[in-house]
């Protein structure tokens, strides 16, 4: 039992592992949304000091660092021996009593799986109905308030990048090619690694 246990917990690593890469992938395509933005939105409204170069180190560094945890951080011999030994420090005694079936640990993880989908997908619409119902609202404070300028388009442009990540998060990876297929494919190629 306890290796079809182990079997288990390296399926859910290796499914973790996944969800990694793709925030990464995500991180680096917003980046060339975001920032060519706040560098619109900075020479458009103040041009004489270009704050941008901060938002642009911040965000590169922040790169860096979720890139430093996803790959070769997560390459190290030191962080694999952890691994291993916190799988078997969870595993320890209680393999003897370990009674998981495989068909039983399947059903769970679709049922979860399925579950966290329909969340993310009510998430999604509560955020596309939250902003089309909110966009009109600023449009109408920015002309009672401020009417010289117009800086609900900014917000526009905010919300439709928002928007996008939320559906490329929940819907688009599939149309982008990483969607279960790559997934399935990636989780045995890291499975491997652990064998």
């Amino acid at each position: 039992m306890e290796t079809k246990y182990l079997k288990h917990h390296i399926n859910l690593i290796a499914e973790q592992r996944i969800k990694d890469i793709k925030g990464f992938y995500t991180h680096v395509f917003s980046t060339f949304l975001i920032l060519p933005f706040l560098i619109f939105i900075n020479l458009k409204t103040v041009p004489q000091f270009e704050w941008y170069w901060y938002a642009i180190v911040a965000w590169c560094l922040g790169l860096v660092i979720h890139w430093i945890n996803v790959f070769p951080f997560s390459n190290l011999e030191l962080k694999k021996t952890w691994k291993e030994r916190k799988i078997k420090e969870i595993i320890g005694d209680e393999s003897s009593n370990n009674t998981i079936e495989e068909d039983q640990y399947l059903q769970e993880k679709y049922y979860l799986k399925a579950k966290k989908q329909a969340q993310e997908i009510k998430g999604f619409y509560i955020h596309l109905f939250v902003y089309i119902f909110s966009f009109p609202l600023l449009v109408y404070v920015n002309y009672t308030f401020v009417p010289s300028f117009q800086f609900f388009w900014f917000a526009l442009g905010g919300i439709l990048i928002a928007l996008f990540f939320h559906w490329l998060g929940v819907f688009g990876f599939d149309l982008l090619g990483l969607g279960e297929k790559w997934e399935q494919k990636k989780t045995q190629e890291i499975i491997k690694k652990y064998q």
